[in-house]
């Protein structure tokens, strides 16, 4: 490792710290559309395992879509729209993974002008996983607490 990818990965790991809260809002208001859908406990957690595993956008996304076509789990993953909700949050341009990776990129490039686009994809990947892992945290929240309310209030910051 060189020294200018130091200074990138420095300025992403930065930059990635400066735009959690929205993540964190929309993982939440997310989370809310499963208040009463039988959502089991380990679904979410599922689509993360995926994740981690396959590091891989496209494929966590047709996870969901499979997990939408089953009989058996996807009443609950169309309840509210949840499941084309959490494809819409990491895989489209307008979703909040795409939009907190450019605004983490745009404050990157204020240290580093030169950021390839193995880091750039890496940074999108890392809030995928981040934006599920508090999808999944809230989710857990929401069920046992029945507290869905606050969960909604928490994106209203957002």
């Amino acid at each position: 490792m060189n020294q200018s990818t130091t200074h990138v990965e420095l300025a992403l790991q930065a930059a990635m710290q400066g735009v959690m809260d929205p993540i964190v809002r929309h993982a939440n208001a997310d989370a809310a559309l499963l208040e009463g859908s039988g959502m089991d406990k380990n679904q979410i957690r599922n689509v993360l395992n995926v994740a981690e595993e396959s590091r891989s956008l496209a494929v966590v996304a047709n996870f969901i879509r499979y997990q939408l076509g089953r009989s058996q789990t996807g009443p609950a993953w169309r309840k509210n729209g949840f499941g084309l909700q959490v494809i819409k949050q990491i895989e489209a341009s307008d979703g909040i993974v795409a939009k907190q990776t450019q605004a983490a990129l745009e404050q990157a490039q204020e240290r580093v002008k030169d950021i390839p686009q193995e880091a750039i994809d890496e940074l999108r990947y890392d809030l995928m996983r981040y934006y599920l892992g508090y999808l999944h945290r809230a989710f857990y929240y929401g069920r046992e607490t029945k507290e869905w309310k606050k969960l909604r209030k928490a994106e209203e910051g957002a």
